[in-house]
């Protein structure tokens, strides 16, 4: 017993004390500080906002573009064969498994919340100089939310499970942290000195406001779904009880560890799922999905380029400052929690299988609930059968999203279906941030070592925390921001963490295209570390 508790032990790793506490400190400093001082926040918040989406949302445009190129490279390129953890190893989980878990781990209720009513904006404020409620507006507004989730979102999820990946498996480095991918660039001292430090703790801050945008989104709508379940009145309260349970299926993940915690709760959100989707699709307005989603797969083939590189100078109309910016700094704050996360369940997997498999796999299901969710609420509001934009400026976004669900048959079924995917979808998200940031503030986290439990938790806790302080005080806003804001220096570490992944390629390539060629013929090779044949530029 004494021997299987010390091997149990050695299988946690320490709490990183250099990253943890400055981390912990600054969140909630700056939480504190948009409550106590709300209205000298607000006052900078719009300048920051101003400033950022204004004079520098070209370079989220372009970050945009600049990635989705470098993971199709990485995926269809020269190493496209290169495999983490080395030519000989075997994926940890299997593909459905492993597609489940990035999936849900990356998307949370905010997708649910989103696909149901973000049409409503584009409808009502549609880009190019279209007309408001147009028929023109509505083919728009059913296709850009696809566009917003699809290829493009993908690839700031999928660029730094390169890097990343690549250092913890095949280099073995002892951590898995954005500042590691960094090092084939800044060297092994300083992606382990202070400036890995700085990369980390605001990898760290863009995490906890991707976060807490996920959380104080879909929260209320949860907590709307429960109180129509029970037939009580949505208050605060309900809001908090909604966090609390998703905290119990948080703790139970926990105690399963990664393997029968995260993957077990993705799988039973898939059959959920599964099932919720079919009877939406066979209770709604089935036809008019189809004929949607035809039409927008054409607007959206057509429209690709426009929409990726559109800032509107002459106009300023802030279409894509508020919409398409805002969404491409949302994904930069949320890349590297994803990156790592990807890197850590795709031991086995080669460049091109994570790519191509991220990319494609992640954007189809976000637009299935676009098809689904978006479709059902346009035909409701378009046909008269439920008010849905009246709704949301009387009664809010979620009761627009329960109301039109109301209209569909079995809707009590759907709605305990809602309720249960909506609550796993949390805890998921939950579950899988707290991993991350516990493994970033964690030291000397090999192959088969997890973080510190109490680690995870306490960083669960703070997710909870600052999702239902933000959204008591009406703090979308702040939060917004403060991810646009961190995504300026985020977007540069997510560059260097690629040229470092290309200057190890570079070195290793001979090693790795011997031991390829090797593979294929079907000899076995034992898989080690890296040997570095030269020195790295920028290593010292």
């Amino acid at each position: 017993m004494k021997s299987t508790t010390n091997v149990v032990k050695k299988q946690e790793a320490q709490i990183d004390r250099h990253i943890f506490w400055p981390a912990c400190i600054i969140v909630t400093a700056v939480i504190i500080v948009m409550i106590v001082f709300e209205s000298q926040t607000q006052a900078a918040i719009k300048v920051a906002f101003e400033f950022v989406t204004n004079q520098l949302g070209f370079a989220y445009i372009w970050a945009g573009a600049f990635f989705f190129g470098a993971v199709l490279w990485l995926s269809l390129g020269r190493y496209n064969q290169v495999r983490l953890g080395g030519p000989d190893a075997k994926p940890e989980f299997s593909r459905l498994s492993w597609i489940v878990m990035f999936f849900c781990s990356g998307i949370g209720t905010s997708l649910i919340f989103w696909s149901s009513i973000e049409w409503t904006y584009y409808f009502t404020a549609p880009p190019f100089g279209l007309e408001p409620k147009s028929d023109a507006a509505a083919d728009y507004a059913a296709m850009y939310g696809m566009f917003h989730w699809g290829p493009l979102a993908w690839a700031f999820y999928c660029l730094t499970a390169f890097p990343i990946g690549y250092a913890f498996y095949n280099r073995k480095q002892s951590q898995l942290r954005l500042s590691a991918g960094c090092a084939g660039l800044i060297g092994d001292k300083n992606a382990n000195g202070l400036a890995g430090k700085v990369i980390d703790i605001v990898m760290v801050f863009g995490l906890v406001g991707g976060i807490g945008t996920v959380l104080a989104s879909g929260t209320p709508m949860l907590a709307e779904a429960v109180s129509r379940l029970f037939g009580i009145e949505h208050t605060f309260n309900v809001d908090i009880g909604v966090v609390l349970i998703w905290v119990v299926i948080f703790v139970t993940s926990v105690v399963l560890g990664l393997k029968r915690g995260i993957q077990r709760l993705s799988q039973i959100n898939l059959y959920a799922l599964s099932i919720l989707c079919a009877m939406i699709f066979i209770g709604g307005p089935t036809f008019f999905m189809l004929n949607s989603f035809t039409n927008s797969v054409g607007l959206l083939v057509t429209e690709f380029a426009h929409m990726a590189f559109y800032t509107d100078p002459v106009a300023e109309s802030m279409f894509p400052q508020w919409w398409t910016i805002f969404y491409w700094a949302w994904w930069v704050a949320m890349g590297p929690y994803m990156g790592i996360f990807i890197a850590r369940i795709s031991r086995g997997r080669t460049f091109r299988d994570i790519g191509l498999t991220v990319l494609g796999a992640g954007s189809a299901g976000c637009i299935l609930f676009f098809v689904l969710f978006g479709s059902v609420s346009m035909h409701a509001e378009l046909n008269g059968t439920f008010p849905v934009i009246e709704t949301i400026a009387s009664d809010g976004p979620s009761a627009a999203i329960l109301g039109t669900l109301e209209q569909l048959p079995f809707y009590d079924i759907i709605l305990v279906l809602f309720i249960l995917v909506g609550f796993v979808y949390s805890g998921t998200t939950v579950d899988s941030s707290a991993y991350v940031l516990a493994s970033v503030t964690s030291r000397n986290l090999g192959e088969g070592i997890e973080p510190n439990v109490a680690n995870r938790f306490f960083w669960a806790v703070a997710l909870g925390a600052a999702g239902l302080v933000l959204m008591n005080a009406g703090g979308l806003e702040p939060l917004k921001t403060a991810s646009l804001v961190v995504g300026v220096p985020l977007m540069v570490v997510m560059f260097m963490s690629f040229v470092s992944l290309l200057r190890w390629l570079r070195v290793d390539y001979p090693e790795l295209q011997s031991s390829l060629t090797q593979v294929s013929r079907g000899v076995v090779v034992k898989a080690s570390p890296i040997r570095v044949r030269e020195p790295l530029a920028g290593a010292k």
